[in-house]
């Protein structure tokens, strides 16, 4: 029964873990602080009023790497937890203090200034359990209360939080603000930002909408926020429950450790996200939604989705945690959708099912919902938000939208304010359905892996015979009840939609009705499932015309498979199709199939697509074609100023991936060109990886030093892999695997994983033991394990490898001395 725990995730000293219990509620906080932005200390007192659910319970705060100077009651403290004794009994409410100051390592950030800005930026980031560094509290989800928070700062700075602005105290040089959150919520929710920011206004609906902006950004932030309140609405409608707050704000922060997050009220965003128009609109005006290339509207409606799914009902501990994820990357699909239109929002949840699968192919496999961990950031993943978001598409499907939206009103109605399990969840939309769901739950939420078909069909006698088989691997449900639909496309222009309930291994279907044409399995694509194809050629190509979407995503798979010079020309035909999802995917099976012929058609047809993402596939497949005919376009499009940002930097990869003569020349060019995020500089760094050159290295290493914008440091520390297990390679990563800066230290295990060199072990051993951060424990003894088992090969592989290793070496040698004489 692999299938109930999985592969590859847990390991074996895990153990279940439950939500927390505790033997009090908690009525009310108030929090006064002052904050030191220049030193990075915090400093103050938080209180507590609380109700005894038994006699003479203590009050257990969680309190991190902190002074206690004092505290109401008796205490115990012992450097994590606070333990305050009171003698109370049962049904008892008392307010208990502590007053106590933080040099906080997590939790709570102090940004200096750089080239880009001046004066110190405050943040917060208390999920999963951080803010339990500079605040004492009970850190857990499952436990809600309203609260008061004063933020003592010094003039200028501006210090925002969670809820409604009652008060600005001030007193000469510093001002304190008062923000109250009137509704119970959870502790990690808990949010303050500091800086200096102009914060712009408008209302919508009656709910005030705030935009922070620090001072060095521009008026680009308009390009990133410009649907907000669009976005708000449709949220609104759609679930039945309208925003349920007096204000939202978003705050753009500097460094910010991810995209966002959804503190309630109080959205801390990453100032990646602030664009140009170019980044946004390359060849168009603005705004143009359908030829976008970056947008920032996927992360303002997944951070605003939780406003609900996650802030109004909260999962109940981190096994739940689909409630929160699954739940906001599925309704930024459903904005999707209404912005953009029903190809846009499946090629979404398409993209997001290929997403999961390469987290399930390259790392492990668990069930969405599981409570065998060990640190709650692990369970954020792309299980929790990928593959979650395309279950919760599926039940969309099965269930039908009145009931699907029924469900969604009930659940967040019912558990106003709450903190709920997927248990929960299933009795909302059993209700709302008049369906029984105990199985959807057992096979998706509760189980790893996924469903796997295999399809083949052939006509002979007067009959199809369609054959359809499940196939999926040990850790997947054994045999999963799939009601598929079944298109068939005859050769005289008739079309049938058969329904087909595979829930057995292996199902037939007989049909009397003509010779067809092709066949199309889950033509609206409605379920999650992996489908390995067998049809014939020609089908393929007559597919490639049908008006499902899905349909023609499945041409192209099988196209590419086949790779012949008919198959080519039928993906060069598809580089046109009207959606350009379909044509993006064409252009990267061109890519794989990698021919001449495969090459010069997606040179071809790149001026005639007018879609930035296209043309991005168009780049990528000719890097993966590997194949030199192809650089001199690639040189072309990377120095042209007029393309996207986000084209020349694939240009830039595919050019050191294609290993052409003049590219280290070329590249070197392209790291002084400006683009969102140095984007483009990024994709030049990574193609000099590619070129392995001394020089090469000497770039990147260069462009891995703490002068660097942190996107670029944490792209070059990444690309030192590309160079091998060199001496100043390992020595590069053993050093930034201790960097100050969270990305730098992700980026220099995940380089750690592509080396595989048994000299970083015992430095991966040390981070998956002492890092401040979850996801790089998790990160770095997964490449542990990974080393371990390599070396477990034994030394026959490993001479191997070092002959390898030399040849390598040589070659690169023999690299640099041709450049240069070439030069």
């Amino acid at each position: 029964m692999k299938y109930v725990v999985g592969r590859d995730f847990a390991f074996p000293e895990y153990l279940p873990r439950y939500p927390r219990e505790y033997g009090f509620d908690v009525l009310y906080m108030w929090l006064d602080i002052s904050i030191d932005v220049h030193s990075g200390v915090v400093e103050g007192a938080v209180r507590y009023r609380v109700r005894a659910r038994k006699d003479g319970v203590p009050v257990v705060l969680d309190a991190v790497e902190m002074e206690v100077r004092g505290a109401s009651h008796d205490y115990y403290y012992d450097g994590e937890k606070i333990e305050i004794r009171p003698s109370w009994k049962k049904g008892d409410e008392i307010e208990v203090q502590i007053s106590y100051r933080a040099k906080p390592r997590a939790g709570m950030y102090f940004i200096k200034p750089d080239k880009t800005r001046r004066g110190v930026y405050v943040w917060t980031q208390g999920e999963t359990e951080y803010n339990r560094y500079w605040v004492p509290l009970p850190d857990s989800p499952n436990i809600k209360f309203p609260w008061r928070v004063a933020v003592t700062v010094p003039k200028p700075y501006v210090a925002g939080s969670n809820g409604v602005l009652v008060e600005v105290r001030n007193g000469g040089d510093r001002n304190t603000y008062v923000w109250e959150m009137r509704h119970p919520m959870s502790p990690y929710l808990l949010a303050i930002a500091i800086g200096e920011y102009e914060v712009h206004k408008e209302d919508c609906g009656g709910v005030v909408l705030e935009y922070y902006i620090p001072k060095y950004i521009d008026d680009r932030w308009r390009f990133s926020f410009y649907n907000t309140c669009k976005i708000m609405k449709f949220f609104s409608e759609y679930l039945g429950v309208p925003y349920p707050y007096e204000r939202y704000a978003q705050v753009v922060v500097p460094e910010f450790i991810y995209g966002g997050m959804e503190n309630t009220t109080f959205t801390i965003l990453t100032d990646w996200t602030i664009h140009d128009k170019h980044a946004h609109c390359p060849y168009t005006g603005f705004p143009c939604p359908e030829h976008e290339d970056f947008s920032s509207d996927p992360l303002v409606a997944h951070e605003m989705a939780h406003m609900w799914f996650g802030d109004l009902v909260t999962a109940k501990d981190w096994a739940h945690i689909a409630i929160n994820e699954s739940f906001a990357t599925f309704i930024e699909a459903l904005w999707t959708e209404a912005s953009k239109g029903r190809d846009e929002y499946l090629y979404e949840i398409y993209t997001n099912f290929k997403t999961y699968l390469g987290e399930y192919t390259r790392r492990y496999s668990r069930p969405i919902v599981t409570n065998l961990y060990k640190i709650p950031d692990e369970v954020f993943d792309r299980h929790a938000y990928e593959k979650g978001s395309v279950v919760l598409h599926m039940l969309r499907s099965l269930l039908g939208e009145e009931s699907f939206r029924k469900g969604l009103k009930l659940f967040l109605e019912r558990h106003r304010y709450k903190a709920v399990d997927m248990e929960d969840l299933r009795k909302a939309f059993e209700e709302a359905s008049g369906r029984d769901l105990e199985w959807f739950w057992k096979q998706f939420w509760y189980s790893a892996g996924h469903p796997v078909v295999k399809v083949s069909w052939s006509y002979s006698d007067g009959a199809l015979k369609l054959q359809l088989r499940q196939a999926q691997g040990e850790d997947s449900y054994p045999v999963y009840a799939l009601p598929l639909e079944v298109k068939i496309v005859y050769e005289d222009g008739r079309k049938e939609v058969r329904e087909v309930l595979l829930n057995e291994k292996e199902v037939t279907l007989y049909v009397q009705g003509g010779k067809p044409r092709y066949i199309c399995v889950d033509p609206r694509f409605k379920l999650m499932k992996s489908l390995d194809l067998g049809y014939p050629l020609e089908s393929a190509v007559a597919m490639l015309e049908d008006e499902d979407m899905y349909c023609r995503l499945q041409a192209v798979e099988v196209l590419k498979k086949n790779g012949s010079p008919k198959a080519v020309d039928a993906l060069a035909k598809a580089l046109g199709d009207k959606f350009w999802g379909v044509a993006a995917e064409a252009a990267r099976a061109l890519g794989e199939i990698g021919t001449g012929a495969a090459v010069a058609k997606l040179v071809e047809s790149y001026r005639i697509v007018s879609h930035p993402r296209v043309r991005r596939a168009i780049v990528e497949a000719l890097g993966s074609a590997k194949r030199k005919e192809a650089a001199e376009f690639l040189d072309m499009v990377l120095h042209d100023a007029g393309e996207s940002y986000y084209v020349r930097s694939e240009a830039a990869r595919s050019l050191g991936r294609v290993k052409w003569e003049f590219a280290e020349y070329s590249l070197k060019k392209a790291l002084e060109y400006p683009s969102h995020v140095d984007v483009i500089k990024r994709g030049a760094l990574e193609g000099l990886a590619e070129l392995g050159t001394d020089e090469a290295l000497k770039i990147v290493l260069r462009h891995a030093e703490p002068d660097m914008p942190t996107p670029v440091r944490a792209t070059a520390v990444q690309s030192l892999a590309k160079f091998g297990p060199r001496k100043e390679v390992v020595d590069a990563v053993r050093m930034y695997m201790r960097d100050e800066n969270f990305r730098v230290r992700f980026a220099a295990v995940t380089a750690a994983l592509e080396l595989l060199e048994p000299k970083l072990l015992p430095d991966l051993q040390e981070r998956a033991e002492q890092d401040i951060d979850g996801r790089v424990r998790r990160v770095a003894r997964e490449v542990a394990e990974k080393i371990k088992k390599f070396m477990e090969r034994g030394t026959e592989y490993q001479k191997l490898r070092e002959e390898v290793e030399k040849l390598r070496e040589e070659y690169r040698k023999l690299a640099d001395r041709v450049a240069r004489l070439e030069r």
